[in-house]
């Protein structure tokens, strides 16, 4: 059972399907797992339900459309196949997941509450009344659909609830530290600017500004003394700025030296991280790719997402929003990971407190999934029919999206 993907009641219940293509072949059974089973119409809906929320996860200020998926994105690659690259794998693991908890759901003994049932009609109901059956009828579905997809998913929040408690609260601080050692490394950065810096006035307003050419010349002989030093580890080499300081740490030459001191303690990311990260990030490449302590440099380049200028005796230069600039050298060692940094506030930029628990919690009930599957004796049987209901041959629909959300204005 490959990696799941994290998915609340509320994104799960957004959204609505369409593929009338599909639905002129009746509603039978395309995949069961036990006494559990999807019909033809829950796969649609599911299927078409994803799609749209991979969509907006993709772009949650464009609003993309399935018009939008033949504009081509990169090398030939169009934006439908970049979406089944990226999150079709992670939809047929929903779907497991989805079928495992039925069972689960039985296991443990749990119930739905007439409160519950109450709220599962009371929602199909709402949107048949709002757009019409026939709407519904149109998009491939009918409140029938919707009632037993809606019921599977109450069921398997109550499990996940079961599992994780209602607000994670089951989650064991051993069980955090684990998933953190398990999918972070941690390194620290030397930055030296050798083309322009950031300014900031006495109001606090920040301005890009070229260096001046005595600047840029000290700035340009550090980070050459500084690969001498840190990369080639040769202290016989004539220094000029560093001759007094031979001896001094990694950490110390990065209080006296660097020109960005926001992470005294050092930098997190994900040591998982995915190809397009890793070309994305040369400073993440740069501490994936090192051992602990050892030290890499690169190319420091600033992506601008708005417009501006950087300025300086020598002119001006336009900045328009996507640019790269390349600003200097950044000089990358790798630490060690140092106990609980998460519970930090310092660190609060790399461990947003809900997205890490939010991760966590995945980890968790996944690792419960798993070792279920392992021993059940019921396994997942598709038809041929399941095959053929993809993000290719399913329509993004935003029905429930926009019931939810209201329409953008």
């Amino acid at each position: 059972m490959k990696k799941l993907i994290s998915r609340t009641l509320c994104l799960i219940l957004m959204l609505i399907l369409a593929l009338p293509l599909l639905t002129a072949c009746g509603n039978k059974e395309v995949i069961r797992l036990g006494k559990y089973s999807l019909t033809q119409k829950e796969y649609v809906y599911l299927a078409g339900m994803y799609k749209k929320q991979s969509l907006v996860a993709i772009s949650p200020n464009e609003m993309l459309t399935d018009d939008d998926l033949s504009l081509e994105i990169s090398s030939g690659v169009t934006l439908g196949q970049y979406l089944n690259y990226k999150y079709g794998a992670a939809f047929e693991q929903s779907i497991l997941s989805l079928l495992y908890s039925q069972l689960m759901f039985d296991e443990y003994g749990l119930t739905l509450t007439e409160e519950e049932k109450a709220n599962i009609n009371a929602t199909a109901e709402s949107i048949a009344y709002y757009y019409g059956d026939d709407a519904l009828s149109a998009y491939g579905f009918d409140k029938k659909t919707l009632k037993s997809v809606y019921e599977k998913q109450y069921k398997e929040n109550k499990v996940r609830q079961y599992i994780l408690g209602e607000n994670n609260e089951k989650i064991t601080s051993e069980q955090k530290e684990n998933y953190y050692l398990d999918n972070y490394l941690r390194y620290k950065t030397i930055i030296i600017n050798t083309v322009y810096t950031i300014h900031t006035d006495s109001e606090g307003n920040k301005s890009f500004v070229y260096l001046t050419e005595d600047e840029k010349e000290r700035q340009e002989l550090l980070t050459k003394e500084l690969k001498e030093l840190l990369i080639n580890k040769n202290k016989d080499y004539s220094y000029i700025l560093l001759k007094d300081d031979l001896n001094l740490s990694y950490d110390e030459l990065w209080e006296k030296y660097s020109d960005d001191k926001f992470y005294p303690g050092g930098c997190y990311e994900t040591s998982n991280p995915t190809k397009e990260e890793l070309q994305n990030n040369s400073v993440l490449s740069a501490a994936y790719q090192s051992k602990v302590g050892e030290i890499k440099t690169v190319t420091a380049k600033r992506y601008f997402g708005s417009s501006g200028e950087i300025t300086g005796e020598s002119g001006t230069t336009t900045i328009k929003p996507g640019d790269y600039f390349e600003y200097g050298t950044v000089f990358v060692k790798r630490l060690a990971l140092d106990p609980s940094p998460y519970v930090k506030e310092e660190n609060r930029d790399f461990f947003p407190q809900s997205s890490f628990e939010a991760a966590v919690a995945s980890t968790v009930y996944f690792n419960v999934l798993t070792e279920y599957e392992a021993t059940s004796a019921h396994k997942i049987e598709f038809t041929k029919k399941a095959t053929e209901i993809t993000f290719d041959t399913v329509k993004a629909n935003e029905l429930d999206y926009y019931y939810f959300y209201g329409e953008d204005d």
